[in-house]
């Protein structure tokens, strides 16, 4: 594959929802302080941080938007970000913001069709597709809440993900799903649930997948102090280098050999 410019390569981070009812006990989980040192880092790249409302009470309490409004509102900021020429992409979906990466690839068919870009990359760190895992679950799933909701919508998911797969027959298509080490909120099987799907898909030569672990510094809350834990960041530094190569390593090369760094 040929070398691409700067304009036509973007990696998208999208915010998970939650963090500990404490907050002091860990800082924001947005991608706030990466997001401005990868553009520092990587100035070839175009980065487009997308919000969710990560302040647990302010949903509960009903004051964060409603979430398919949600969604509408990112892939505007998308729309608007995002150049037309784009050639590679890769999402990066912390927590719920895996599912919400999904929710985007198809609700926003630009973002595949329009753009017509060469290459997708979709990862996820430690998003919950089947639930958290844990007893916890029964009681989130009495909440009426269209965030919580969205959680436990097994079959949009599925959906979503047959959709990104449909990517696959046109372009190459990278599926990585990440687990994270010592994760206090989502279990392994369900960060991990995908693989049971894409394990059975086959005659997509363009698609690749896998799965790995996050590794972290922090013994205690390492899904909320995920992403402003040093080494977990500097795992994913690693991804995003592995998967969209810095011009001067770029050459002619293939985004994602497979095992790179897994």
């Amino acid at each position: 594959m040929a070398p691409t410019t700067a304009s036509g390569r973007a990696v998208i981070c999208l915010d998970g929802i939650t963090r500990t009812a404490i907050k002091r006990l860990t800082p924001p989980i947005a991608w706030d302080d990466y997001v401005a040192r990868l553009r520092q880092r990587r100035s070839d790249l175009k980065v487009v941080h997308l919000k969710q409302p990560y302040d647990w009470w302010e949903i509960i309490a009903g004051r964060a938007e409603e979430y398919p409004v949600l969604v509408e509102h990112m892939l505007a900021v998308v729309r608007e970000q995002v150049a037309a020429n784009l050639s590679e992409i890769v999402l990066l979906g912390f927590s719920m913001g895996g599912l919400t990466a999904l929710n985007l690839a198809h609700a926003a068919s630009q973002l595949v069709h329009n753009f017509q870009p060469q290459y997708v990359a979709y990862v996820s760190l430690g998003t919950p597709f089947g639930g958290t895992g844990y007893l916890s679950d029964t009681m989130l799933k009495q909440l009426h809440i269209s965030y919580i909701q969205r959680i436990f919508d097994l079959e949009s998911t599925k959906r979503y993900m047959r959709d990104l797969l449909e990517y696959a027959r046109t372009g190459q298509l990278r599926i990585l799903l990440g687990q994270i080490e010592r994760d206090e909120l989502v279990s392994p099987q369900s960060s991990w649930l995908p693989a049971d799907w894409l394990y059975f898909v086959d005659g997509q030569p363009n698609l690749r997948w896998d799965k790995f672990i996050v590794p972290t510094g922090n013994l205690i809350r390492a899904h909320d102090g995920l992403l402003h834990d040093p080494v977990a960041l500097a795992f994913i530094d690693g991804l995003v280098d592995g998967l969209l190569p810095s011009p001067a390593d770029q050459g002619d090369y293939e985004p994602f050999p497979p095992f790179a760094f897994l």
